[in-house]
């Protein structure tokens, strides 16, 4: 599914969540397939408090979904992408 941005106020919102490229490598991650918090942070070398401060700009601009499943030391988060593609568009639609 793809993500079609031409409102200012969403693609400000959008554009500073892919300001950083630890959040970029996440939804690439989480592009190939859906991961836990483990998981991310394992892959990225980063503590889980840091990967998850990342995922919630992320799922505040709405660009992954989360879901939780029980895991073995309790509920797990799992981490996918909401959109294949994410498009601005720039002209007036008018």
């Amino acid at each position: 599914m793809d993500l079609v941005l031409e409102d200012p106020e969403e693609i400000m919102r959008v554009a500073d969540a892919l300001s950083s490229m630890t959040r970029i490598n996440i939804l690439k991650i989480v592009a190939e397939s859906p991961k836990s918090v483990t998981e991310l942070s394992e892959e990225l070398q980063m503590t889980k408090g840091n990967v998850s401060s990342q995922l919630a700009l992320l799922e505040g601009a709405g660009l992954i979904e989360v879901e939780y499943s029980n895991g073995v030391k309790g509920i797990k988060k799992i981490v996918k992408n909401k959109y294949d593609k994410i498009i601005i568009n720039l002209k007036s639609s008018t």
